[in-house]
């Protein structure tokens, strides 16, 4: 730590005594040591070693940024040079600005050191529990890591930022096969904080195999009609990312093209729903501690009971339409809360509709609008899960979707980045691709 606060203070030194009158210096060093496996049999172990060092300078209300992997004292004032030249070829924007200095912090979360034979032992015993659970499933490729990451990031300000904190992970690619014929492939992951649990208990991974087990043959979808879509959690997820882009994003609140930009304070969802952005709170690991202004970091809604109550923008776009900046900048970590319906009983009340794991499409448009294909899915009707599905075509609305909510189920999945349910929604065009 005293090597990574030296090379930051160069750093620094080096934006200020050039010109900067604000500016920001962090350097960190993660170690990373990965087991890989491909078809099932272990391929790879590995030890791997990453630098960065991040400048940020603001001179007469222009902003410069520059990244790099040198992490020696000439490269470390070079690259600080190169930054305050971008700063240079800026335009000037007064909104570009710091926090105010903080007491000095220090971050250490998770599991320091990697219990390697532990790590593969784990590892080991998630390639045997698949092949013996889920004989059809075929594991394409396999990653299980622990990592340690320390940095410092230091502000012209005065605030200094430390932190040393561990994780482990494991990420799943995998398809079902027999004979010839194979299910889409589908992944899944989870961090972890500790090796006290087998792997496969951990997130959705048990889940996901099982779901995918049964997906080698399908039938079409059949003719258009109006109908039920159950996500999945981590389907939701990916809505969720387009919800928050294209309504509540700093992109779309400073261009001023969000639907929502007068919707603060007002009902956008069914009232069964919130959407927190939480970093801090219990399940997360590795959640963002500070903002890269130079704030704390607090957990917050984005939605609460229905009703719209914050933007996730910068302090930078805050300034700039003069609302208040979101409490982190973390843009994940979404805990959506469960609600209280068991899921089978969900699946039950379904006279037609489909579970949906994957959804493929382009990025909506500012309406909301969303057209592209569902993946990994089954055909749910007269309250039963039938048969998996050929890839079928969905499309509705963003902003109608979160209206349309029909029900929201008691389990939810954490992670380690997330916690979320499953989300049936009424009123979804589906149909045969």
């Amino acid at each position: 730590m005293d090597q990574l606060l030296k090379k930051a203070r160069t750093g620094l030194d080096t934006l200020v005594e050039g010109g900067a009158e604000q500016a920001v210096s962090s350097v960190s060093r993660e170690v990373v040591r990965e087991i890989n496996a491909e078809m099932g049999e272990f391929t790879l172990y590995r030890t791997l070693f990453k630098d960065s060092v991040n400048f940020m300078a603001i001179r007469d209300k222009k902003r410069g940024l520059s990244a790099q992997n040198d992490v020696t004292k000439e490269a470390i004032v070079k690259g600080a040079k190169l930054c305050l030249e971008a700063a240079e070829a800026a335009d000037e924007d007064e909104a570009w600005q710091l926090a105010p200095k903080l007491p000095k912090q220090s971050f250490t979360t998770g599991p320091l050191f990697c219990d390697e034979e532990k790590l593969l032992s784990r590892s080991q015993e998630l390639l045997d529990d698949i092949k013996e659970q889920f004989p059809n499933i075929m594991v394409e490729a396999f990653y299980a890591t622990h990592s340690l990451k320390e940095g410092v990031a230091l502000f012209s300000t005065g605030s200094e930022f430390q932190s040393t904190r561990g994780a482990y992970s494991i990420d799943l690619m995998f398809n079902a096969q027999e004979g010839k014929k194979t299910s889409s492939f589908y992944g899944s992951y989870a961090l972890l904080d500790s090796l006290d649990e087998a792997f496969i208990k951990q997130g959705s991974i048990h889940y996901d195999l099982e779901f995918v087990s049964g997906q080698v043959h399908t039938q079409p979808a059949g003719e258009k009609y109006e109908g039920v879509i159950l996500m999945t959690p981590s389907c939701l997820g990916s809505f969720l990312y387009s919800i928050l882009g294209n309504f509540v994003s700093d992109s779309v609140i400073l261009d001023g093209t969000s639907i929502w930009r007068d919707k603060l304070g007002q009902p956008v969802a069914d009232p069964r729903f919130s959407l927190a952005i939480a970093p801090l709170s219990r399940g997360m690991v590795m959640g963002e501690r500070f903002t890269p202004e130079g704030y704390l970091s607090e957990d917050y809604h984005v939605i609460r009971d229905g009703v719209l109550e914050k933007f996730a923008i910068s302090d930078y776009t805050a300034r700039k339409t003069g609302r208040d900046r979101a409490p982190n900048n973390a843009f994940d970590n979404f805990v959506v809360e469960a609600g209280d319906t068991p899921l089978d009983e969900i699946i039950r009340g379904i006279d037609k509709g489909i579970l949906v794991g994957r959804f493929s499409g382009g990025n909506p448009g500012t309406s909301g609008d969303f057209s592209g294909v569902a993946k990994n899915t089954y055909l749910i009707e007269n309250g039963e899960i039938k048969h998996a599905l050929n890839e079928t075509m969905v499309s509705g609305n963003l902003v109608q979707l979160l209206t349309n909510i029909r029900a929201i189920s008691k389990e939810v999945i954490e992670d380690g980045s997330s916690v979320l349910p499953w989300i049936a929604f009424n009123d979804v065009i589906i149909s045969g691709k």
